[in-house]
């Protein structure tokens, strides 16, 4: 680490030690194992606020802009009277605390676990394929996964002529060019593919012949 960054104390090598010491206690709590390292799962939100599903309210999808924006507020608000006078009397300062049920491994326990992880491309399982699954919810209709998919990919995000809401179809590929461009942390997720994935090489040959 150069002295740019680093301090004269080694506060930096510090950080790394201690950093991965917290890593190792969470990944040995059970009730934590969704967490994406020391960051928890992230809420579905718009705007940094939580807002419920409104899919499973009403049974159909509404996004986040013009009148149906408004129309999503009204449904929120008139859900979440409903909550309130169901849960009037339930008390919600509850804190839970999650204590490691197995031993937590040492920094030493974990030198060289990489190691067997490390191959060459032709030893990787072509059949383990994701793709990408875009949380509507969270979706703010900016439009760069529809644009970066049909500019640099395959073309394999489709906008709903109504609500706008973009759709991913069986042509895409998993290379998360879409996830890399979305400004909503979480908001396109990369799942595993349930269906064969076939590759796109173009028009053979034998039906469209260069001449």
């Amino acid at each position: 680490v150069c002295s740019a960054i680093q301090n004269q104390d080694f506060t930096v090598i510090d950080d790394y030690c201690t950093g991965l010491k917290a890593l190792l206690y969470l990944k040995s709590i059970e009730e934590l194992q969704d967490w994406d390292g020391q960051s928890p799962p992230t809420f579905i939100h718009q705007k940094g606020k939580p807002v419920p599903n409104v899919t499973d309210i009403i049974g159909k999808k509404l996004p986040s802009f013009g009148p149906f924006l408004e129309k999503r507020k009204k449904i929120i608000a008139e859900n979440k009277i409903k909550l309130l006078s169901m849960n009037a009397n339930a008390s919600t300062n509850i804190k839970e605390h999650f204590l490691p049920k197995r031993p937590v491994p040492t920094v030493k326990d974990v030198i060289g676990r990489a190691l067997q992880c490390i191959g060459s491309y032709g030893e990787l399982n072509i059949r383990e394929q994701v793709v990408a699954l875009i949380d509507e919810e969270m979706c703010i209709n900016c439009g760069k996964c529809y644009m970066t998919c049909n500019d640099s990919g395959y073309q394999a995000i489709e906008f709903d002529p109504k609500t706008h809401l973009p759709t991913v179809t069986d042509g895409c590929t998993g290379c998360t060019l879409c996830l890399s461009v979305c400004p909503i942390i979480d908001c396109i997720k990369m799942i595993t593919r349930t269906t064969p994935y076939v590759p796109k090489r173009g028009l053979p040959l034998t039906v469209n012949p260069v001449r």
